[in-house]
């Protein structure tokens, strides 16, 4: 590191670590600086040194700590003027003690230049801050309705909501969520009852509190997507993937044949949504030996084959599942397992086999509906 080693030696500085240590070694003491904000500045101290001194990438870092004390300032009830008074105190305290660690760098050039730079980052520090107060204290202006649509919007874009734009919004950042996406119908309709889901502005997409969930109810002629369940403050992945899982069932990719289908119960064929070549791939590398099969048959062998792998259930509770004897079962699970040999004794082709199998048989359960038309 440039900025390390145009010091090393002095004060036991060896590394990084060594000179966050020796910058904010005061911190340490009581009562210095409240806890938030000594936090800020050993993250800033850390930034700054991990980018060796070059200030945006440090900015970069750091910004969303800064923006968060600037937010909690403004929920406790400071104004911005009261944060930038004191944040200009820490500043120039921390210009301070930073000086004489600054003085031993040699050549004056690039003594000079460090000393810019970190000028340059102090006050970008400092307008995170002041950035993260009005982003609050713009929000706390409006009313608690208009603060959750804020909230709802932000979350269904895809955004990370910071905690305390949560909170103002009328969210627990802890409470779980599972998003849903109707391919058909109403969300509006579906979540009337339950006040703490959140709808985004088409009506076709909503947040339901998890433990809301079972009191969701999607009619017969309706068709939706659930996501996995995750925090509000972290709900931006689940969304987006449930997004992505109706819109292939929108397309025709994925068939579903229930009026709420969850991701977890399409995830191979999600996988593999819209990239035929790898399905194509998958297909070629494990299951072309049950190409030879006939077309009825390859589809009795690949369904039991499928519930097999995925269930490991006795041969007994498949045969119920699939409505065939228990000696049938056990035929087409023969079959299937000679045709694709050494592969089912490698633990991690299952998994590939499951997909190939999911992204197979809707096409291959169509060509036997075909054929049937056609006799």
């Amino acid at each position: 590191m440039v900025l390390v080693s145009a010091i090393r030696g002095w004060a036991g500085v060896a590394d990084g670590d060594a000179l966050v240590a020796e910058l904010c070694r005061d911190l340490d003491a009581a009562a210095v600086l409240p806890p938030a904000v000594a936090h800020s500045v050993l993250v800033a101290t850390r930034a700054f040194v991990a980018a060796e001194g070059r200030s945006e990438d440090a900015a970069r870092q750091a910004g969303p700590t800064l923006m968060r004390l600037g937010r909690r300032a403004a929920v406790r009830g400071h104004s911005a003027g009261q944060l930038s008074s004191d944040l200009q105190r820490v500043v120039e305290d921390r210009a301070r003690l930073a000086d004489p660690v600054i003085a031993r760098v040699r050549p004056a050039e690039q003594r000079d230049a460090i000393r810019c730079r970190l000028r340059q980052f102090l006050h970008q520090v400092h307008h995170a801050a002041l950035a993260g107060h009005r982003q609050a204290h713009t929000m706390m202006a409006l009313a608690p309705k208009a603060r959750r649509d804020m909230v709802a919007r932000a979350l269904f874009a895809s955004e990370s909501v910071p905690e305390e734009l949560l909170a103002l919004g009328g969210v627990d950042a802890e409470t779980r969520y599972t998003p849903v996406v109707w391919v058909d119908g109403s969300a509006a309709r579906a979540v009337a009852d339950l006040p703490d889901a959140l709808v985004d502005g088409t009506g076709r997409i909503a947040l339901v509190p998890t433990a809301r969930l079972p009191e969701l109810t999607v009619l017969p002629e309706e068709r939706a997507i659930s996501g996995p369940s995750r925090p509000a403050y972290d709900v931006g992945d689940a969304l987006a993937l449930c997004r992505q899982a109706a819109a292939s069932v929108r397309a025709g990719i994925i068939a579903v044949d229930v009026p709420l289908t969850s991701c977890a119960d399409v995830a191979g064929e999600l996988l593999l949504a819209g990239r035929p070549a790898l399905t194509e791939l998958l297909v070629d590398k494990y299951l072309a030996a049950l190409r030879d099969l006939r077309p009825t048959r390859r589809v009795e062998v690949g369904e039991v084959l499928l519930t097999w792998l995925e269930s490991r259930e006795p041969l007994s509770v498949i045969a119920q599942r699939h409505h065939v004897a228990r000696q049938t079962a056990h035929d087409r699970l023969r079959v299937g397992k000679q045709l694709l040999g050494e592969a089912l004794d490698e633990p991690a082709a299952h998994a590939a086999i499951v997909v190939a199998l999911h992204a197979s048989l809707p096409g291959w359960r169509e060509e036997v509906a075909a054929r049937a038309a056609r006799s």
